[in-house]
């Protein structure tokens, strides 16, 4: 019996040490895993060759812009990207150069959700697609979408705070929110009519807020449509 208490006691400290690691590495975490997200969009658009040898206009630059990314940018940003958030992940200090970093990452990734959202509005008008390739690019594109809005809250909201004047109010019982109860509140807009899990107390945190619900009924818009299209092709 009191082997099995010595036991517990030893983990619990191990439990607690590991739980600490990971909650103040969960930037490098999420960024991996938003990046990951971003990867696979662009490598299901570009899998079917001969679509992509048939486009023209609009969706053909954006198609471009696709393979650009994966057949010759992908071996800059991979080492960029990948290489400095294993070195964060694992290193036991914050360098000083790890705020900067993180906050061009999280900007970068901001900038190409914004070119995403732009080629599925193209693809959607494009009639000599795969019937099942916006649908592929919208279920990689969404998570992908709320993670990055869940990002842009906190970190407006923490930087906001060193200055003593908080951007957001969360529907949360926590005074001092959580980086998941951002992401919470992102994630909460798909399920709801409007993006009740947080508010804005300036004229600008609205206006944020009012893009993200512009942004999310869009790609609902989109998966709707398809969907309709897929349903009538039967």
């Amino acid at each position: 019996m009191s082997e099995n208490l010595e036991g517990r006691e030893e983990r619990s400290p191990l439990r607690a040490s590991a739980l600490s690691y990971f909650s103040h590495r969960w930037e490098e975490i999420f960024f991996f895993i938003t990046f990951s997200l971003l990867c696979f969009e662009n490598l299901a658009f570009v899998a079917n060759t001969e679509f992509l040898s048939s486009l023209h206009g609009a969706i053909a630059v954006f198609a471009s812009f696709e393979l650009f990314v994966v057949g010759r940018l992908s071996y800059l940003t991979f080492p960029l990207i990948i290489a400095p958030l294993a070195y964060l992940f694992a290193s036991r200090g914050r360098p000083k150069w790890s705020r900067r970093y993180l906050d061009i990452l999280g900007i970068y990734l901001v900038i190409r959700m914004t070119i995403q959202l732009i080629g599925l509005n193209i693809l959607v008008f494009d009639l000599t697609s795969s019937r099942f390739l916006l649908i592929t690019q919208l279920l990689f594109f969404l998570p992908y979408s709320l993670l990055i809005w869940g990002w842009v809250y906190w970190r407006l909201d923490t930087s906001a705070g060193s200055k003593h004047r908080q951007l957001f109010r969360l529907d949360c019982e926590a005074e001092n929110p959580r980086p998941i109860d951002y992401l919470v509140a992102s994630f909460s807009s798909v399920f709801s009519a409007s993006i009740s899990g947080i508010k804005g107390t300036s004229a600008r945190a609205r206006m944020l807020i009012l893009l993200h619900g512009f942004v999310i009924y869009d790609v609902m818009g989109l998966t709707l449509s398809r969907a309709v299209t897929l349903v009538q092709a039967k």
